[in-house]
């Protein structure tokens, strides 16, 4: 597959530009990466605050992309790192601080006491062990990316092979998933550094092989979770080192297909599901939003004693999504645009006068 421009996405969390200045088949994959985090916790939630259980089908729909669904935003996320790695090392992480640290401190507070945690003094208040870990890991990530980008050229391909190889020891846990998942991530800015050598590989049959791949691996852990086999997909979390080879497969087939929707594997750019491109383009809000608003959601139903999950199903996936949609309009106001961004301090230039002319 062909890499994109590292000057295609904005920085995360920053507003976006629309139309041919952005990558669109990174926008549609991004958001529909997001709408399935999205369904993922509208029914998680209600089976962990109201022990409410979802049908079949949609944890079947949960356990087919659950390799692939935070493995992709990982990697969209690394392509950015190029860009980002090209400004000077102040304006790199300030930005950072300004789109990453300061979002997850504002949305650690609004979720804690969403979910009835109120003492901020308590440290286990600030280690992120709710959806926030997502925004940590990317924090960390950006932290020392400027020294691992020094590696020169392809050798940095050494750098996702150690996180993926040095994740399978570790005990399951944040440190195995901050190694798993940072593979992933310099894999994408790997992806930048070759550039159009990786064009020779995105061909019809590869791309058709790693989707037949991808879905063969899915029908087997839906049917693990089902009792129908000795699922080897059994403790998946725990990120087996020799299922990789797999889940690669399913994120290229994926970026190959998306990339012919929009006519990029050609030099084109089709405007394809805009509704889902604005979400891939506000990934950002949408991913801070849907918890919180989910927890309130099935607190307020179990409130009223509704324990239905057809009810809380599509109550926790639809509301949260009109919630995160609003807070986007929003952020034409300041308040609510310091929910995502650390406001940027005006600086005051002094005006100097033009020199008097002679006479």
């Amino acid at each position: 597959m062909t890499s994109p421009s590292p000057q295609s996405q904005p920085p995360t969390g920053s507003r976006a530009p629309s139309g041919a200045s952005r990558a669109r088949w990174m926008d549609l994959i991004r958001g529909g990466a997001i709408l399935l985090v999205v369904l993922l916790h509208a029914t998680a939630i209600p089976w962990m605050f109201g022990g409410i259980s979802s049908g079949r089908v949609v944890n079947d729909i949960n356990s087919f992309f659950a390799p692939y669904r935070m493995s992709l935003l990982f990697l969209l996320s690394g392509v950015l790192l190029t860009r980002s790695l090209a400004k000077p090392p102040g304006t790199y992480y300030w930005n950072k601080v300004r789109t990453l640290i300061w979002p997850y401190l504002v949305w650690m507070v609004i979720g804690m006491l969403t979910e009835g945690y109120t003492d901020l003094r308590d440290p286990f208040f600030w280690i992120p062990n709710n959806w926030l870990w997502f925004i940590f890991f990317l924090a960390v990530y950006y932290a020392v990316a400027p020294l691992l980008a020094r590696i020169p050229g392809t050798w940095f391909g050494v750098v996702p092979a150690v996180l993926w190889i040095a994740s399978w020891p570790l005990p399951d846990g944040d440190f195995s998933n901050l190694c798993y998942y940072g593979g992933f991530f310099f894999a994408g800015h790997l992806c930048v550094r070759l550039g159009s050598r990786l064009s020779r590989f995105e061909t019809r049959t590869l791309m058709w092989v790693c989707l037949a791949v991808a879905t063969g691996f899915g029908a087997f852990i839906i049917a693990g979770n089902r009792g129908y086999a000795n699922a080897m997909t059994a403790g998946f979390d725990a990120h087996r080192l020799e299922l990789l080879p797999v889940v690669i497969a399913g994120i290229a087939g994926t970026v190959m297909a998306v990339r012919r929707l929009t006519g990029s594997h050609q030099g084109h750019s089709h405007d394809r599901a805009r509704w889902l491109q604005y979400i891939g383009r506000n990934s950002v809000v949408f991913y801070l939003v849907h918890f919180p608003t989910q927890v309130w959601i099935t607190n307020t139903l179990s409130d009223l004693g509704v324990t239905n999950p057809n009810i809380s199903l599509p109550a926790c996936f639809l509301g949260a999504l009109a919630v995160a949609y609003l807070a986007c309009w929003l952020r034409r106001f300041r308040v609510v645009d310091a929910l995502f961004v650390l406001p940027a301090f005006a600086r005051r230039t002094t005006q100097v006068a033009p020199p008097a002319r002679a006479a």
